[in-house]
């Protein structure tokens, strides 16, 4: 037989797992960023513009000599976000299309900084994951602000299409009740309590 105590001690579990319910899995999908990019060596980019984009509005840039991508010359590039299978685990994948003629020996690194999410995760680090950029090695890090990612080598080869993957180890920020959930909370509260009372009194009487 459940007493009166145990109904409000399970009552209260209940309550308080629901006002302090873990964000659903955070991720970068969505995330608001500064984008940079910069080019050494014989390898040069453009076709992109410095600043602040939210995602999906990613921006492309154009990887050479040559690096006209719009006439099919140079490499054409792009990234995309996107939630892996685990809950602290996202990705950044980085597709290319073309090829270069006289762009090694040099490199070209993308900058993603200044991260806003929309369930404030913290990112806590960048590697590079799979996948491969035709000629050139691929490396990712995080120095606490900002992801960079850098593509070093000789002439890049993307026909017909390269994939890079990066994994962005995340944590979630720490859960706390939403004003709406704290007073739903103590409504219940208060009356599990005027029941428990007026069960008292009506035992008395």
């Amino acid at each position: 037989m459940t007493t009166p105590r145990k109904t409000l001690a399970l009552c209260m579990v209940a309550a308080l797992s629901l006002a302090f319910a873990a964000a659903a899995n955070a991720t970068i999908v969505g995330s608001t960023y500064g984008f940079s990019a910069s080019s050494a060596g014989n390898t040069v980019i453009t076709g992109f513009t410095d600043g602040t984009y939210t995602d999906p509005s990613n921006p492309g840039f154009c990887v050479g000599p040559p690096n006209d991508c719009s006439g099919g010359a140079g490499i054409s590039g792009g990234f995309a976000f996107a939630h892996n299978v685990s809950p602290t685990q996202d990705t950044i994948s980085f597709t290319f299309y073309g090829g270069t003629d006289g762009a090694g020996p040099g490199s070209f690194s993308i900058d993603l900084g200044n991260f806003q999410t929309l369930d404030h995760e913290s990112i806590l680090g960048v590697s590079y994951a799979s996948g491969t950029l035709g000629g050139a090695t691929s490396v990712g890090a995080w120095d606490g602000t900002d992801a960079n990612f850098t593509f070093t080598g000789g002439d890049y080869n993307a026909i017909g299409g390269n994939t890079v993957v990066f994994n962005v180890d995340t944590a979630t920020a720490v859960a706390v009740p939403e004003p709406g959930s704290f007073f739903m909370l103590m409504g219940g509260l208060g009356l599990l309590g005027l029941g428990l009372i007026a069960r008292r009194k009506q035992q008395r009487d």
